[in-house]
Order: structure tokens, then C-alpha cells, then sequence
């Protein structure tokens, strides 16, 4: 997803992860989720969605009948993947290679960085089996909550003690936490009017639909007060950057070597060669002109 996002044209790395965050969670939404509760061909999922005013009706059918399959996908892979995280075999093994072939013995091998793209869509994913599941499916719960349990502890302490940042994100993945939240929200509550209109609940159902317009109110009315935060850089941020730069030694020296970092090539002089080889000496001497 990495290179697909950097194909896709964004030059900075802090870009390139969160794009590729956002394609991996509706990727894994799309393809576990979706794929699963509707398993059949991709035209018949697609001609469910098409058809909007039977969506709620099919999810409501289709989604408790998973319920099995997505406690044992909790365990299976939620467990697993917090283990592995902190075991890091694949890691070790990679760096035990890499410092047979290091040139030198005392040579540094690099920190990881924190991986967004692939731990966050995969905290998402469970969190929308939670909300999605918590009426239908309460037995999931006690599993999602040994798996945050066993997340917290495990990053806390790659977090602290091995993971080092690349950049500062300056917490522009929470809009994607925050739109996550708010399509798992919607999601349970097409999921509850279809189960009440299949158990012919119609005061049920009605009294939800309220619900998901309160949720997109509340989401329009959160991405026009705080999704400005998240896009540029606060005045409070930059003013506190510049004093901390003012009261850097080392920037004067940086200032130097940034004057002359980089120099367009069309701006550079032209030296011409003094060599008179073979190859640039004259087709005729002077003798013979």
C-alpha cells in the first residue's frame, strides 16, 4: 500500500502512511468484513449495496450468521498479532542476517519506526466487530477486551522501549480513528433497523432512525470545529518551534549547510573542458585553414 500510495503522488513519508493507512482499513473492512457476511461473488455484493432499501434487511441476516466465525477471527488473529509484536522473530532473524554481512561489527543497526499503516487498521477492524457485534453478539466482548488489554501493555512497551519515531504526526491519524468510528456507528445502527424491521419491531426501528442522523450531525459538526487542527499546524505549535530554534545552538551551522543543500543545475555555471583530445580537438588544424 506503501508504494501504491507513493505512486498515487505523495512525496512525504508522514503522507505516504497515512494514505496507505486509510487504504488498508477499508481494504480490510471491505474484504473481511463485507466478504464475509456476504460471501458470493463480488457482482452480487455489489448489487447488494446497490439496492439501498434493502441493506439493513440483508445486514441484519447476514451479520449474526458470522458471529462464530469473527470470535474465533478475534482469537486467531487479534491474539496472535499482539504476541508476534512483541516476540518480533521475523525482526530478530533480520537482524541477526544483517549484522553477518555489516562491514563492521560496532556498525549501528537501525531503530524501527512505528509500522501506522499496518497496526492501525487492525485496532480499527476490532473496534468496528465491537460496536457492530456488541447486541448481536455479546460473547465477542470478553475477547476484544483481553485483545485492547494485551495491545495496551505490548505497544505501551514497544512504544518506550523499541520503537523510535521517523516524524512527528502531529496527530493527523485521528481523523482516520475518527471517521472509523463514526462508519462502525452508522453500520450498527442500519444493523439494528434491519433486525427490528425483520422481527417487525416497527416502534423499535423507528425509534433508531433518529440515531444515525445525530451521528452524521455530530460528525459534521466535529470535522468544522477540530478537523482544522489536524490539517495545518496550530499558531501556538510554530511560535513554540521557532523559540526552541532560536535557542538551538546547532541551528546556525544548519542554516550554512542549508544555503548550499541544494543548487539548481540551471542556475549552476557552465565550465567548459580545456581537454583537447581526440574527441573536441577541430576537424581542420590552423595550418590548414
Amino acid at each position: 500500500m506503501e508504494l501504491l500510495s507513493s505512486i498515487q503522488g505523495y512525496i512525504s513519508h508522514s503522507d505516504i502512511e497515512k494514505s496507505a493507512c486509510n487504504k488498508v482499513l477499508w481494504f480490510t473492512i471491505w474484504n473481511i468484513f463485507f466478504a464475509t457476511v456476504f460471501s458470493g461473488s463480488v457482482l452480487y455484493q455489489l448489487s447488494i449495496f446497490l439496492d439501498l432499501k434493502n441493506i439493513p434487511s440483508k445486514l441484519a441476516v447476514a451479520v449474526p450468521a458470522q458471529a462464530s466465525f469473527f470470535i474465533a477471527y478475534v482469537v486467531t488473529s487479534g491474539w496472535t498479532s499482539t504476541a508476534t509484536e512483541l516476540f518480533r522473530l521475523i525482526p530478530f532473524i533480520f537482524s541477526l542476517v544483517a549484522r553477518c554481512f555489516a562491514k563492521r561489527e560496532d556498525e549501528e543497526l537501525e531503530i524501527p519506526s512505528i509500522p501506522y499503516h499496518r497496526d492501525i487498521p487492525r485496532i480499527l477492524f476490532f473496534g468496528l466487530l465491537g460496536i457492530t457485534y456488541f447486541f448481536l453478539a455479546p460473547l465477542i466482548l470478553p475477547f476484544l477486551l483481553v485483545y485492547l488489554c494485551l495491545a495496551y501493555i505490548i505497544f505501551r512497551n514497544q512504544f518506550i522501549n523499541v520503537y523510535t519515531p521517523k516524524y512527528e504526526t502531529a496527530g493527523k491519524f485521528w481523523p482516520t480513528v475518527h471517521n472509523s468510528m463514526i462508519f462502525s456507528l452508522i453500520l450498527m445502527h442500519a444493523i439494528a433497523v434491519g433486525i427490528f424491521t425483520v422481527k417487525k419491531l416497527s416502534l423499535a426501528s423507528t425509534l433508531i432512525l433518529p440515531l444515525p442522523v445525530l451521528t452524521l450531525l455530530f460528525n459534521e459538526y466535529c470535522r468544522k470545529r477540530f478537523l482544522p487542527i489536524f490539517v495545518a499546524y496550530s499558531a501556538e505549535v510554530l511560535i513554540k518551534k521557532d523559540r526552541e530554534d532560536q535557542n538551538d545552538a546547532e541551528m546556525a551551522e544548519f542554516f550554512d549547510k542549508l544555503a548550499t543543500a541544494y543548487q539548481d543545475p540551471a542556475l549552476m555555471p557552465v565550465h567548459y573542458s580545456t581537454n583537447t583530445g581526440s574527441l573536441n580537438s577541430p576537424l581542420l588544424s590552423s595550418s590548414e585553414v
